[in-house]
């Protein structure tokens, strides 16, 4: 079964309840995380050790970017909790999955499933791009260097929550209901077919849209780290560990 977690942000003991909630078996199952892997939660390193124990795959988000381009030296570093993660002897092994990602992924169902086809993405996506097949393979299957993760199109990709019909964005990253005054919430405005799961807006926690699904509920303040299981559409969330 192919299933999608949430924002880890370093949540590791969190990720591994649920790991064991829905009796993960690698070589049965099949893992995708939906960005912000790392930093703001507790432990980083052990985060991305379980991840890459268990084959865990994912999507690119803005924490990530971060973690990236502050250990590459291209951005100053603010206050972060990856010190362990920077200093640690398999660190480079760690963060080099984590640059591999790509930041748009189509995941067909399973014949026979029962959930839909999906996009997999750490934000959302801009309302006016049509052709997503034509934009992720061109996105994708750029080289994974610096000058990719600062992209415009990983910027949007990585970070939008309110914006306008032409694209423009918010900093807004409160309830969605409350987005200033000529933003909405990016999924309204998508005008796509399939199903789009993501993360990245913790505010709003779990929802279940017409179009898309969001999964980061807020474990690293509090809330639960959520899983969707792509085959039975099924919804499976553990509490933070407070």
């Amino acid at each position: 079964m192919r299933w999608f977690i949430g924002d880890l942000q370093g949540c590791a003991r969190e990720f591994d309840d649920l790991l064991r909630e829905i009796r993960f078996d690698p070589a049965r199952d099949e893992l995708w995380c939906l960005g912000d892997l790392i930093n703001r939660g507790p432990d980083s390193l052990a985060a991305l050790r379980l991840w890459r124990d268990v084959g865990g795959r994912g999507i690119v988000g803005n924490h990530d970017i971060y973690g990236l381009l502050v250990h590459s030296g291209r951005w100053p570093r603010k206050h972060d909790t990856l010190a362990a993660l920077f200093a640690a002897p398999d660190g480079p092994a760690l963060l080099q999955r984590l640059r591999a990602m790509d930041a748009l992924v189509h995941l067909a169902a399973a014949p026979g499933s029962k959930g839909p086809d999906v996009w997999a993405v750490h934000a959302g996506l801009h309302p006016l791009w049509g052709d997503l097949h034509g934009l992720a393979a061109r996105v994708n299957g750029r080289p994974h260097d610096d000058e990719w993760l600062e992209s415009p199109e990983l910027s949007f990709m990585t970070r939008v929550r309110c914006c306008t019909e032409t694209g423009e964005r918010s900093k807004f990253d409160k309830k969605p209901e409350d987005c200033p005054q000529g933003f909405r919430p990016w999924d309204e405005l998508y005008r796509g077919a399939t199903l789009v799961v993501h993360g990245h807006w913790a505010w709003r926690g779990y929802y279940r849209g017409p179009k898309s699904i969001g999964l980061d509920s807020g474990c690293v303040y509090g809330g639960q780290l959520t899983a969707w299981c792509q085959d039975e559409d099924r919804i499976v969330q553990v509490p933070a560990r407070v």
